[in-house]
């Protein structure tokens, strides 16, 4: 009987441990506001190249109280959501008070959401119906791991070594400034302005200070971050990413590169710009043909020795490289996010790609 008692026992914790988890493998986007009024929207954290980890919990919950010191410690070898992960906690019932209240006897140092923040819209988002769930999202939006199943038996290390299995790796609690990217591309066709997006990533533990953005007298540059126009300075808070629209000012009539200089109390940085005009393109493609444009589940490249052709994004990142010897090439667009991409081939040629999925 006892023996039957035992097997009983097991059976219902591992069936209690499944209903803690999430059913999605793939990230759905949400944005939350913390109980110290900081807002997260999750796709911005991922597209800079950070993985997130999210405990579900609510503060009355046995569960999530005994595993919270195991969580806040695989936090600090992870290295206090500067590098490689950014952890957030999310409640569906409990007020900022609440949340605040949690945090201090906790220890939590990461952001903390309630009901006021939106984190009951997120546990509907994730079909979230037990806590404590811990949710690990990759930067290309795959869901690894889904609920506390994943990280039994629980520790500190078992949150860590789950982490490195998919190349995440420990940190120290410091951190670097970053900009990117380092090239940029601007576009304007006299109807449609397509600004550069640059993006000043603050990992350090200090409020970063942007003396000024300046470029090569060839043009002049107008910078703007949430409707300010910050073209002379503006600061970064510790911890914070701020995506800052970038404007070429003054009459070009064609395309040109140029260099960009971002000086900072963290040091200097060097853009190049890629300023592109519907002139200048037509003239340079003269024989480089891309269709359909916009495009959804694939584009056809035609022209003369297109040789090696790769994509890039409105960052300037390359997204993908392909190799032909052929006059066209077909490129699958299925998995491309909605946006502007351009096409460059081997020899210097370039076209503006769009891409809309219905």
């Amino acid at each position: 009987m006892k023996k039957l008692s035992i097997i009983i026992a097991f059976l219902l914790f591992g069936i209690g441990l499944r209903a803690q988890q999430t059913n999605l493998t793939e990230a759905v986007d949400f944005t939350v506001t913390d109980c110290h009024g900081q807002t997260y929207n999750l796709f911005e954290i991922l597209d800079r190249g950070q993985a997130v980890f999210i405990d579900f919990f609510f503060y009355t919950c046995g569960q999530c109280q005994v595993i919270s010191p195991y969580i806040t410690g695989s936090y600090t070898q992870m290295g206090c959501n500067l590098h490689d992960v950014f952890y957030i906690e999310i409640s569906y019932i409990d007020s900022d008070a609440t949340c605040q209240q949690w945090a201090n006897e906790y220890g939590v140092e990461f952001p903390t959401v309630g009901v006021q923040g939106g984190g009951n819209e997120v546990f509907e988002l994730y079909g979230i119906n037990a806590c404590p769930t811990l949710v690990l999202i990759m930067p290309d939006r795959s869901i690894p791991i889904q609920g506390l199943l994943d990280l039994y038996p629980f520790s500190a290390q078992d949150v860590v070594n789950a982490m490195q299995r998919y190349g995440l790796q420990p940190h120290d609690c410091t951190g670097t400034l970053t900009v990117n990217p380092q090239t940029m591309h601007i576009f304007n066709d006299g109807e449609t302005y397509e600004p550069g997006l640059l993006t000043i990533s603050n990992m350090t533990a200090d409020d970063v200070t942007v003396d000024a953005f300046t470029a090569d007298p060839i043009f002049a540059l107008r910078c703007m971050y949430e409707g300010q126009d910050v073209s002379e300075g503006m600061t970064v808070a510790a911890g914070q990413t701020a995506i800052v629209e970038v404007y070429v000012d003054v009459p070009i009539k064609e395309s040109f590169e140029g260099q960009m200089y971002v000086n900072t109390s963290a040091g200097n940085f060097e853009v190049n710009i890629i300023y592109e005009t519907t002139v200048g393109i037509g003239e340079s493609n003269s024989t480089l043909a891309l269709y359909p444009n916009p495009a959804n589940e694939s584009v056809t490249l035609q022209g003369e020795n297109l040789g090696a052709v790769s994509i890039h994004n409105i960052l300037g990142q390359t997204v993908e490289t392909f190799f032909t010897n052929e006059s066209q090439l077909v490129i699958p667009t299925a998995n491309y996010q909605n946006g502007i991409y351009f096409v460059r081939t081997s020899n210097g040629q370039t076209q503006r790609l769009v891409i809309v999925h219905e």
